[in-house]
């Protein structure tokens, strides 16, 4: 079965994408793994909750600071 994936390849791929498309193959699996490798750190980590809390705590602060600004500044 091989053999035949490799024929159809030589035949009519190679022709068109010679080395660049195995460069571009190459590239695409490079990338692929890399997504998968941050996607597992993403959820082993729990940085979805990480990063929901920073910007709770951010929007927290800044009313905080908007209530202290609107009191002082009356």
């Amino acid at each position: 079965m091989m053999s035949l994936a490799k024929q159809v390849y030589d035949y009519y791929f190679r022709p068109y994408l010679g080395e660049k498309g195995q460069d571009m193959v190459e590239y695409a699996l490079m990338l692929a793994i890399i997504v998968g490798i941050g996607w597992l750190i993403y959820k082993q980590a729990d940085l979805a909750n990480n990063i929901n809390n920073v910007f709770t705590n951010a929007g927290n602060l800044m009313t905080q600071a908007a209530d202290t600004s609107s009191k002082t500044g009356s």
